[in-house]
């Protein structure tokens, strides 16, 4: 890939002291516009590209907070109003350090969001990667923003960087955090570092100042800004006003799971079975007795991987009749024991390590559309050690 990066921080965008001091809010409004003298004063002694040889990155729309206003709502809550363009050009001095294109595949808060839609939102980022843009911005809601990115770093497997980006209040709110949230991830796009040839370059979610990798991060907080943790692996790294610090190797740190028929995808039914006090194994039953048509089983469990002994007995039910089964533990952080190795018996149960049990169904769909030939439990399990990961002495939640 062409080099393209300028400034002494390794990119082509402003640090962000300078964006304060393009950029002023508009009266009332919590949009951030730039003030032309100030910006004028400001562009010219900064070190820009040419403006015709500026790196071009694709914004992907699909809706959320980042593009929701309260005006909209007028109920005190706040309403889906903007498409990813109009929050961008909210931010008009982006326009200075990269061309910003646009795709809006969809336009959903993302509770609503489905595997369709996730696999539409794919196909737009791929259109975009074959017509040459130097980095992908997805602005999403952040309700489901990590599950999304988790897929799309399943699927993708290509040579820049994709990064997520949402807000926790609306557009027009008092310190909207989404023109901030906007510029750090168009400063990751612009990064060499990010652009990888020997693997591939990875997805991301960037908020708050914080750069984490897909397979990790976690919404944490119904409603503070630093809702996004990474847990004990940690974040990829922050932006501080004048640099990118990492504090761990950029890629994808999941399996690669390229697949000729994405669309496929949404058809596999994999539904997560819960555990506690008294729960009863109705999914477990009906898909043995085939009253449920499922294509395997995500197994929320307590702990490490404790669960109820009629569960237990309908679990090993399921698996006696070659439904994949995998186990996923509720507790927020800490992997589980490791349980069968590629070199197991066939059939035998998957533990899915730390991924909670939204992004293991997520995992299941893909390796099973992309298992082929291969046995569905094998194609699974693979997926969960074949990952950036596998390649490490310790488990991801202890690094």
């Amino acid at each position: 890939m062409e080099k393209r990066l300028r400034g002494e921080d390794g990119s082509i965008m402003p640090n962000r002291r300078t964006f304060l001091q393009l950029t002023g809010a508009a009266a009332g409004s919590g949009v951030v516009f730039a003030s032309n003298a100030t910006a004028n004063d400001e562009v010219e002694s900064a070190e820009l590209p040419d403006y015709d040889d500026r790196p071009e990155v694709r914004v992907v729309g699909t809706g959320g907070t980042i593009a929701s206003t309260q005006a909209a709502a007028g109920d005190g809550g706040y309403s889906l109003e903007e498409q990813a363009e109009a929050i961008v050009n909210a931010v008009p001095v982006l326009d200075e350090f990269a061309e910003i294109t646009f795709d809006q595949p969809v336009q959903k808060p993302s509770p609503f969001l489905n595997a369709e839609d996730f696999v539409e939102i794919t196909k737009a980022i791929m259109d975009a990667a074959r017509e040459g843009v130097d980095g992908i911005l997805v602005t999403h809601g952040t309700d489901a923003i990590e599950e999304n990115a988790f897929f799309q770093d399943l699927v993708l497997d290509l040579d820049i960087p994709v990064v997520f980006v949402g807000a926790m209040r609306p557009a027009d709110a008092i310190s909207a955090d989404g023109p901030a949230n906007l510029l750090s991830a168009v400063r990751l796009c612009t990064r060499e570092e990010f652009h990888l040839t020997d693997e591939p370059s990875g997805v991301y979610m960037v908020m708050n100042d914080t750069i984490h990798a897909a397979r990790d991060v976690r919404k944490s907080h119904t409603s503070v800004v630093d809702t996004f943790e990474s847990g004990p692996a940690g974040p990829i790294g922050i932006l501080t006003d004048s640099e990118i610090v990492l504090y761990r190797e950029p890629g994808s740190y999941t399996a690669n799971l390229t697949c000729e028929n994405l669309d496929k995808i949404p058809d596999k039914t994999v539904p997560i079975a819960d555990t506690g006090a008294g729960y009863e194994p109705f999914i477990f039953e009906q898909a043995t007795a085939g009253e449920y048509d499922v294509d395997g089983i995500v197994l929320h469990t307590t702990g490490n991987g404790g669960v109820q002994p009629p569960i237990t007995e309908a679990r090993d039910k399921a698996l006696d009749a070659g439904i994949p089964v995998t186990a996923s533990t509720r507790v927020y952080w800490g992997p589980m024991s490791s349980g069968p190795t590629p070199d197991d018996e066939e059939g035998s149960l998957v533990t899915m390590e730390d991924i909670p049990a939204w992004n293991a169904r997520l995992l299941m769909m893909v390796a099973l559309t992309a298992a082929e030939d291969e046995p569905a439990i094998e194609a699974v399990r693979k997926a969960v050690y074949e990952s950036k990961y596998a390649n490490e002495t310790v488990s991801p939640s202890a690094l």
